[in-house]
């Protein structure tokens, strides 16, 4: 397992995208930034806290490409279980910030953080397991395309964007769930090939 943890780079770039969220969690907290839209407005309100999981799930796309795929193949430890479970762990330190941050400074966003992670992270991984390295950028785009089209006005998405809806929302939540499950079964299925 130390092997693998070395492979994967874990060791150097996690601890590095987990400083890079917490320090924007709490540098960001409950600002919003008024961005172009195609909405009927023109503009959308959105919490910067949108673009807070950005850095974390670069960071791990990151040490998931970071592969030894002749040794993976051909070797006999359950590597795509390691690897999930280091997805899940991001999932659950994203979810720890987000809480201590919001419950220490008393702000509503950052409980938002672990699902919006849950969600952005199971679109890599099921981006990852068709394009590969590209799906690091899907995050990204996602982001862009719920600033640009997902508001009907400046307060009110649209259900498909999962990500700036309130914290109690069950369709977001439920919606997240679903893509990091999707995420993590196409990890799975798709970890040796992967490359």
């Amino acid at each position: 397992m130390i092997w693998w943890f070395k492979a994967r780079q874990a060791h150097t770039h996690l601890p590095l995208a987990v400083f890079a969220l917490l320090s924007l969690v709490m540098a960001v907290q409950d600002l919003h930034i008024v961005l172009p839209s195609f909405s009927l407005t023109g503009e959308s309100k959105l919490p910067l806290m949108l673009f807070v999981p950005i850095p974390l799930l670069a960071g791990l796309t990151v040490c998931l490409e970071s592969r030894l795929p002749a040794a993976e193949l051909t070797g006999t430890r359950r590597i795509p279980v390691l690897d999930l479970a280091l997805s899940v762990g991001t999932v659950a330190v994203a979810q720890a910030t987000g809480s201590a941050v919001g419950h220490w400074y008393g702000t509503v966003h950052p409980e938002q953080l672990g699902r919006n992670t849950v969600f952005l992270l199971g679109l890599m991984l099921c981006g990852r397991a068709l394009w590969g390295r590209p799906a690091a950028m899907l995050p990204v785009l996602w982001a862009t395309a719920v600033t640009m089209v997902g508001f009907r006005s400046p307060q009110d998405p649209y259900p498909w964007t999962v990500i700036p809806e309130a914290s109690g929302t069950w369709y977001a939540t439920t919606g997240a769930a679903l893509m990091f499950l999707a995420g993590l079964a196409a990890q799975f299925l798709t970890a040796r090939r992967v490359s």
